[in-house]
Formats: C-alpha cells, sequence, structure tokens
C-alpha cells in the first residue's frame, strides 16, 4: 500500500471524514427527477419533456452557418438546423430515415443540401433526398427517402421551430411567440441563453413565488438596489385569474400585510427563533442613491402588450413588465433532467440616443438580472425532489393556479393519469387560505378562464387583510 493511498484510509476515519458520503456516493449533481404517478397530485399530468405542439426557441440565427449544420435537443427531440439554398433556416430530424445516423455530424457541402455522415443521403430543406452519393447518380433511393422536416421562423435572430406533429398545418406562430418579435425596427429585442440541470416544470413553478424578499436573492445586486426586490413579504398568495385559457396573470396580492403606518419595513421580528431577519439592514445603506436612479426608468412611455402576454404563458414562458420594457423567460425543454433558458429583453427605444444607451446598459443588465438574481433561482431550486408529497401553503395559490392551467388547456396534453380535481396539497392551499379569511371564488378554485378584461373579485381578499389580521414586524 503507498503512502499517500494508507493516508487516505486513514483520514477515512479520522474526525470530519463522515463528510465524504454524507449525501451518498460523491457527486455535484441535483437530485434525479422523477415523475410523480399519484392520482392525488397534478403534477403527475405534466410532460417530463414538455408539450410539443409548440413553436419554441431555438437558437440565435447568426449561430449557424452554410457550410456546417448544428444539432439541437428540444423536448427531447433531435433535430437538425442548416441554411436552404436561399439562407433560410432550416430544421429536420437529426436521425438520417436511410439507417439512423446523426445529420449534424454531416456536413452541406453543396449549398443549400444537407448530407449524412455515413453513406452520403443528401437532403434539402424539405427533407427530400436529393442525392444518394456513395449509390451514384442513379440511386433509387433519390425521391423515396425522406427526412421529417420541422416548419421554421426566423424573428429578430431567433429561430423558432414547430415541435408539433402535423408539419404541414402548424398553429399559428403569433399564438406562441410574444407579440413584439413581429414588429419592426421600433422594437429591439435581445437575449442571452443558460442551462439549468433541472426539469422545465421545476425551473417555471418559481415565478411570483413567496422566495424572493432576501431570501433566496438576499445576496443579489437587485436586492441591494431595491427595497423590496420586487415583491414585500406576505404569508398571503398572489390572487390570479387565467386569461384565454392560455396566461395565468396576478391580479393583486396582499403586499401591505406588514406595513406599518402605510411603510413596509426592511427587518422583521421573528419571535419563535427570538431574531431578525435580515439580520442587518447595513447593505441597504445606499438605497437612497439606487432608489432614486431606478426611477428613471418611469420618464419612458410604459411598454405596451396584449393583456394575455402578461404573466405565465403557455408552453412555459414567463413575462413580466418592468415599464420602459418587458422581461421574457421561456423554459424549453431539453430533457427531463436539463433545461434550455431563454432570456428577452424587450425595448422600444424612443430615438437614436436612446437605442445607443439601451445598447450600452444591456451586458450590466444582463449581468444583473440573468445571470446574478435568476441563477440564485436555480441555486434553489435545482435542489427539488418532484416527487415528493407537499404541504402547500397560502403563498402558493399562483403555483396551484398555473398547474391547473397548464393540466387543462395544453395543446397535446394527454392524461396518463386520471388526477383528483382537487388534490390533498391544493386542499391544504385553500385552508391556509381561509386562515387568513381569504376565499377565493368557485370559478377561481377550480381555474376557469377570465377573459381579457374581466374582473376578479378580491372582496373577501382585502376584508382578510383589513380586519385585525395585519400583523407588525416588531417584537411586543
Amino acid at each position: 500500500m503507498g503512502l499517500i493511498k494508507g493516508f487516505q484510509k486513514f483520514r477515512g476515519g479520522w474526525p470530519g471524514g463522515w463528510r465524504r458520503y454524507a449525501m451518498g456516493s460523491p457527486r455535484r449533481e441535483p437530485p434525479s427527477f422523477v415523475q410523480p404517478r399519484n392520482p392525488d397530485d397534478r403534477r403527475s399530468l405534466i410532460p417530463p419533456f414538455g408539450f410539443r405542439e409548440y413553436w419554441y426557441p431555438a437558437l440565435p440565427a447568426r449561430a449557424i452557418k452554410w457550410r456546417k449544420p448544428v444539432g439541437l435537443r428540444i423536448c427531447g427531440i433531435d433535430i437538425v438546423l442548416f441554411r436552404d439554398h436561399g439562407g433560410t433556416v432550416r430544421a429536420l430530424s437529426n436521425i438520417c430515415p436511410h439507417r439512423g445516423a446523426w445529420l449534424s455530424w454531416g456536413d452541406c457541402f453543396w449549398k443549400g443540401f444537407i448530407s449524412c455522415p455515413y453513406h452520403g443521403a443528401t437532403f434539402d430543406g424539405d427533407g427530400n433526398c436529393v442525392e444518394f452519393i456513395t449509390e451514384g447518380p442513379d440511386s433509387k433511393m433519390v425521391g423515396r427517402l425522406k427526412a421529417r422536416a420541422f416548419p421554421t421562423r426566423t424573428l429578430k435572430g431567433m429561430v423558432f421551430v414547430w415541435m408539433g406533429e402535423d408539419a404541414e398545418h402548424p398553429v399559428a406562430i403569433e399564438e406562441d411567440v410574444p407579440p413584439e418579435f413581429f414588429e419592426g425596427r421600433e422594437s429591439v429585442v435581445r437575449h442571452t441563453v443558460r442551462y439549468w440541470r433541472c426539469n422545465w416544470m421545476i425551473s417555471l413553478e418559481n415565478f411570483f413565488d413567496s422566495h424572493n424578499f432576501f431570501w433566496v436573492h438576499r445576496n443579489s445586486i437587485w436586492v441591494g438596489m431595491n427595497r423590496y426586490g420586487g415583491r414585500p413579504r406576505t404569508p398571503i398568495g398572489y390572487r390570479a385569474r387565467i386569461i384565454n385559457n392560455k396566461t395565468v396573470q396576478v391580479v393583486s396580492g396582499a403586499n401591505e400585510y406588514y406595513a406599518v403606518n402605510g411603510t413596509i419595513p426592511l427587518q422583521m421580528y421573528y419571535p419563535r427563533v427570538r431574531g431578525w431577519w435580515p439580520k442587518t439592514p447595513l447593505r441597504w445603506t445606499w438605497l437612497w442613491l439606487t432608489e432614486r436612479i431606478l426611477r428613471i426608468k418611469f420618464l419612458w412611455p410604459k411598454f405596451e402588450t396584449p393583456t394575455e402576454w402578461d404573466g405565465t404563458r403557455l408552453p412555459g414562458m414567463q413575462r413580466l413588465s418592468t415599464w420602459n420594457g418587458f422581461y421574457t423567460r421561456w423554459s424549453v425543454p431539453v430533457e427531463d433532467q436539463l433545461t434550455r433558458v431563454f432570456y428577452f429583453r424587450s425595448v422600444r427605444p424612443v430615438n437614436r440616443l436612446d437605442r445607443f444607451a439601451r445598447w450600452v446598459a444591456w451586458p450590466f443588465y444582463n449581468f444583473v438580472v440573468h445571470y446574478n438574481f435568476s441563477d440564485q433561482d436555480y441555486d434553489a431550486m435545482q435542489t427539488l425532489s418532484y416527487e415528493s408529497p407537499e404541504f402547500l401553503s397560502s403563498t402558493d395559490s399562483y403555483l396551484v393556479m398555473l398547474r391547473k392551467l397548464f393540466t387543462t388547456h395544453a395543446r397535446g396534453l394527454k392524461r396518463t393519469v386520471e388526477v383528483a380535481e382537487q388534490t390533498t396539497a391544493e386542499k391544504l392551499q385553500a385552508e391556509a387560505d381561509r386562515g387568513f379569511g381569504v376565499e377565493q371564488r368557485s370559478d377561481q378554485a377550480a381555474g376557469a378562464n377570465e377573459r381579457v378584461g374581466g374582473s376578479v373579485s378580491l372582496e373577501a381578499h382585502r376584508s382578510g387583510i383589513g380586519n385585525g389580521s395585519r400583523r407588525t414586524s416588531t417584537p411586543k
């Protein structure tokens, strides 16, 4: 036995040696994704690879050159992208229909055509085999062999692909892609892409969660610049509605629950641990400056968008107004435990100087919002054991509405399990609501459709936070 190996064995039993296998085999991977198969769990209806009857962002058009095709996996399906003779980005199944080789490992020896690396089957943008190189010009495979084609569209420099079964009659792309992508030069849409090693639905379900205020994001630059980090602490969940069977949208929330004389304090006292959170307010000593800087955005006109494009929308995007722009986070399934996350920042510059200023500001905004802030979401939610039973709170009301939308109105939904009308976890959430005097309307509780411009009754909600249930944040 070598000296080093002997020392390692000795070290393994020394105080602290228990840490090596504390979580099982040593690794830094998140828990394996397991799809629930429980009639009492609505998550059992959500497909691990996403809903395929939709248009999805694929990749920036500039990433696709003339000579080399690009392979990509979306919703568990492998596709290959290349440019046809006219320069349009086209998509085919990455599996050659001859023997199953990956077309993405081939080349585009002739402009507008892609050739298989194994036997030289050569296809055009529609998937037709136009030549079979290893069999010569008289090959009988020409005209008989055909690769599956996927409709594509390039908008604002981003390639979108229809992943549905019917390639001849895809749903109009305007149904699935935000409206600013179809506007002219007056709109600018910038993007960045991240990969998260978690299921696409896990990445989607943290929107309008109760985690934001000085907990998951307590060390982010954005929270240091913003008094509430976007969402004040509250034990009552956001009231939401479903719009046109496509979008879940927040109507209101009990943001003033902990307000004292109209002001929500930065610190709150938690009597059962006899401590304050945050522990110190020192990190917000510069709020007097940053909040003034952030108010500058209100000098610009508001970025208007149709109501149904504000909220969480099928098949997997989160949309949020930032007043002078729009934030979009689109979770695209790759595998059951890998998500390609597209961030889009949409703005409408008022003049050339504004356009230049937004271009200069983009790197800072991109880092602060999409990397520093949102990666903290990923660091927390990648640890979820998705198949575990849940004990939901009032603050999970938005999550309940989101799951009902996705498991009721998604295109191509397959009901592999008959799930109860109201699951145990959903009953617990409703019970928590009632504990605060908040009663949902029956049609809201069932996830009923709310048309654009429809009103939502919040009388019970208002009474629940205005009849003595409000608490101060200081100890008695």
